[in-house]
Parts: C-alpha cells; structure tokens; sequence
C-alpha cells in the first residue's frame, strides 16, 4: 500500500477539508506534493479522512472528495510523568511515547533540576513534535504535552487516575507482577507511569509521590535510564489498557 501524508485540516463542508497554515509550508515547499496527490486529513478529535489535494494558491489548500472515518476514543488514558531531563533527551523521547498509545506527556521539574528545562518554549516545542508523531502513527487523537515547575504541580493533575505506579530500582515488586493482580475494570480509571530523571527522585519526591497514591515497582531487574524506562513503562501500560 503507498504511503499517504496525513495533515491537520479543518472541515469546511461535507467532502472539503482545508489545511492549516503551517501543514501548507510542509506540503507545498517539503514535500513538493502536486495537485490532485491523494493524501490523508485528521483534526485531531478522532475524525481522518482520505481525498485528493486541490492547490488553490501557494497560502490555501484544500482536500477535496474526502471520505470520513470517526474513531471512538479509547476510555483508558495513558498518562506519563517525566522528571525534564538535559536538553534534547525529552524532545527524543515525545515521539515514541506517542507511538506507544500515551495519551498525556506530562514534564516536570525536579527540586534539583534548572528552570529552563521546562520554559515556554520547551512547551511549544514539544507539541509541535507530538503533532508530527500523531500524524506518522495515525492516530486520530489528539496527545497532550504538558510541563510543570515542580512535582508537586504534576501529582495534582492525576488526583483523579486509580492506577498509579511509580518507577523505582529500590521497588521490591516489579510492574508485570503487580499489574498481573489488577482488577481489570479498574483499569478504564486511568493509568498512569511516574518516571525521575538522570539522578531519578529525591527522597522528598518519593515520599510525595506514595502520598498521592502512586506505589513503588520496577522494571525488571535492572537500573534503567530514563530515556528508557519511559518507553518501557508505555509498552506495559498499553498492554495493560488492551486488556480492559
């Protein structure tokens, strides 16, 4: 089956999509693609589609004659809390952590960790990298990427997920074992991975963190770098999710 873009475009009317101004740059001056180019249209809220590319002018294109799929948004979401890392390691890890099903990329600073890790344009950054991963995975929904001043700001924004684990090598279980003997519809209530950075949690994050209901695992039986325990941690919550 040949490769079709996908592109973030908006509806206009039934069979006529129009493309965002900054997915015009890439098609026209990146990817050089002709008009008449059957490509893919997606909005972000579970709507893609397929139809032929019309060139009205170098700022305006349109996809025209698309046919529409709606896409059920699955109930269990998958939330990832990264300790930000030094700069570049966090921008490789946004790509395959939306390719693994996470749902919510959420950064945060740690007490020991410079400011400007998590700054506006980090934030913007990241998103513009999670736009492009949901359009080379095709996945319909939306991911969201968002950075906090502390780890305190981040536990108060999964108050409300059930299934809370925090990755540590000190853990006496690890997360297969425990997530064996999970109650299965629990699992719809959310699912959520907690992840330090290169020197992983203080003791006060820790402490933090098992107050908030997340309990200590491991990933197996070694000491894992973050930039690979997060992908690791978004296989097994993905396993997990299909299961329910």
């Amino acid at each position: 089956m040949a490769h079709k873009y996908r592109f973030f475009a908006e509806k206009i009317s039934h069979g006529s999509w129009q493309l965002e101004d900054e997915e015009v740059i890439h098609a026209l001056k990146v990817l050089r693609l002709p008009d008449g180019e059957t490509v893919e249209v997606m909005d972000g809220k579970g709507v893609t589609g397929t139809g032929r590319l019309h060139i009205e002018s170098k700022s305006k294109l349109f996809v025209q004659e698309v046919i529409e799929t709606c896409h059920e948004k699955d109930p269990c979401t998958r939330v990832i809390l990264l300790g930000a890392l030094k700069q570049g390691d966090v921008d490789d890890l946004i790509a395959p952590l939306v390719e693994l099903g996470v749902d919510r990329i959420i950064v945060y600073r740690q007490d020991d960790t410079p400011k400007f890790r998590v700054s506006d344009n980090s934030s913007e950054r990241w998103q513009r990298l999670v736009r492009s991963a949901l359009k080379q995975s095709k996945r319909p929904w939306s991911v969201t990427v968002e950075a906090f001043d502390s780890l305190d700001e981040a536990l108060a924004e999964v108050t409300a997920y059930k299934n809370k684990w925090m990755l540590s090598p000190d853990a006496k279980d690890d997360l297969l074992t425990v997530s064996a003997s999970l109650d299965k519809s629990r699992v719809a209530l959310g699912l959520a991975a907690l992840i330090g950075g290169e020197k992983g949690l203080s003791p006060r994050e820790e402490a933090l963190s098992k107050a908030a209901g997340f309990t200590p695992v491991r990933l197996g039986p070694w000491v894992l770098r973050a930039r690979t325990a997060a992908p690791a941690a978004a296989v097994f919550l993905g396993m997990l999710a299909r299961q329910s």
